[in-house]
């Protein structure tokens, strides 16, 4: 997933196709958010994917508008 980020291999993600959790544009989010709400590293990818301005993707269990609106 993101090499260098030791918590990544404890993701619950990895058990999972990818391509739920970077659908198409206005794509359904729910599945991917459904497999992250009980993540152990929940809080690490979200903190992960707000220090890299990730535009693409659900990432902590929130697409790329709820990211952007906790960034404001």
């Amino acid at each position: 997933m993101m090499g260098e980020e030791s918590w990544a291999e404890s993701a619950r993600c990895r058990d999972f196709n990818t391509e739920l959790f970077f659908p198409e544009k206005g794509g359904n989010t729910s599945e991917a958010k459904r497999i992250c709400a009980p993540c152990p590293v929940q809080t690490e990818c979200l903190n992960y994917a707000l220090r890299r301005d990730e535009q693409y993707g659900v990432w902590g269990g929130m697409s790329i508008r709820e990211r952007r609106r906790i960034k404001r």
